[in-house]
């Protein structure tokens, strides 16, 4: 009766140490998916100021690096005053996210920059 005791408590304690990993796993992912996120979104702030600025700006950047380790491709296609800004941030861990903001932007300055639509990991 003790070792089939032993036995079942093993088998319990084994089942929920394999549970917790796969919940360590899970939430790893999110977060790198999330920081992926984060940075394509840092890639559209980063278009965005540079139009603020210059309206006819339609260079973009490619893998510009942030600070930890992550880095975004943003692109710029279309004619003023509508254009597709397209970035796609890549976590230190190699995740991909992708946001794409249809904007207008004021022919006059201030050059203020109107989001009409913005699509993210499409």
């Amino acid at each position: 009766m003790v070792i089939f005791a032993i036995a079942l408590l093993t088998t319990i304690t084994v089942g929920i140490l394999i549970m917790s990993t796969e919940e360590l796993l899970l939430m790893d992912n999110q977060l790198y998916a999330a920081q992926a996120m984060c940075t394509a979104e840092a890639g559209l702030n980063d278009a965005f100021a540079q139009i603020r600025s210059n309206s006819s700006w339609t260079t973009g950047f490619t893998n510009k690096s942030l600070s930890n380790g992550g880095s975004y491709t943003v692109t710029v296609t279309g004619t003023l005053p509508t254009l597709i800004i397209t970035s796609t941030g890549t976590s230190p861990q190699g995740y991909i996210a992708k946001m794409v903001a249809n904007v207008t932007i004021n022919t006059v300055s201030p050059y203020k920059v109107r989001i009409n639509q913005l699509r993210v990991n499409q």
